[in-house]
């Protein structure tokens, strides 16, 4: 029974955002500047790593361009921009979101293991939210290991837009929606990182709350600056500002 209700809502997800797929194509993508950028052979006090929507082309898309641009230019402290390496496919969304996970895992082990002093900020919209939420939490649609410890001490904060996983009743949740997701995580998954995390979910939309609208899911503009401003506080707090 439950394997015919993921199914559902798997087939359910891909018909709702192949519908949705040329206004979100036809949304102009500004190439970003960072005003903090550190080359990539220095190790940066932040690493700021954004994981796109469904569909969206490689970068890091509607949402997370701007937010990135804006964490940056704000930060004290010296940043790096990555943009998540993966397919953001629907076609094999399973398959997506597992190389979305295993490389964010990556990124973050290789960069730890050179940059002792970095802290990370994990950003996802849509897909790319799961890819974050999975890769921090273990298990879901990217089916493996949590992000060991060690690591997940390093993680400064995690900003979370339209997440298919997002599940009422979470204390990082902000949103005036008091439904799940399509793909609910479960209750307390994130539980290690609750105070370090951010989940933004409009009212209705048909990802994050199972509702109806897709204008809903693509618009998260709104709370870039409340967004910035939690990922800076962070940081202030990480480095003893």
């Amino acid at each position: 029974m439950n394997g015919s209700r993921t199914r559902t809502r798997r087939r359910r997800l891909l018909a709702l955002v192949v519908a949705g797929a040329a206004t979100v194509a036809g949304l102009a993508v500004a190439s970003p500047t960072y005003a903090a950028e550190t080359p990539d052979n220095t190790c940066p006090q932040v690493e700021v790593i954004g994981a796109r929507g469904s569909l969206q082309p490689p970068g890091l898309g509607i949402i997370l361009t701007p937010l990135a641009q804006q964490i940056t230019q704000q930060l004290p402290q010296t940043a790096h921009t990555t943009a998540l390496n993966y397919p953001a496919t629907l076609y094999n969304y399973v398959g997506s979101v597992r190389q979305g996970v295993a490389e964010v895992q990556r990124v973050v082990a290789a960069t730890a293991a050179q940059c002792a002093d970095t802290r990370f900020v994990l950003m996802g919209y849509s897909q790319g939210a799961q890819v974050m939420g999975d890769a921090l939490a273990g298990g879901g649609f990217g089916g493996g290991s949590a992000l060991t410890a060690d690591l997940a001490s390093r993680i400064s904060s995690v900003l979370l837009f339209g997440d298919p996983t997002f599940t009422a009743g979470e204390s990082f949740n902000v949103t005036d929606g008091q439904a799940s997701g399509i793909f609910p995580r479960g209750a307390g998954q994130l539980n290690a990182l609750a105070d370090r995390t951010q989940s933004y979910c409009n009212v209705d939309d048909r990802f994050c709350q199972n509702g109806t609208s897709l204008a809903a899911h693509l618009d998260y503009r709104s709370y870039l600056g409340q967004a910035t401003e939690f990922a800076t506080d962070r940081a202030g707090a990480d480095f003893g500002g």
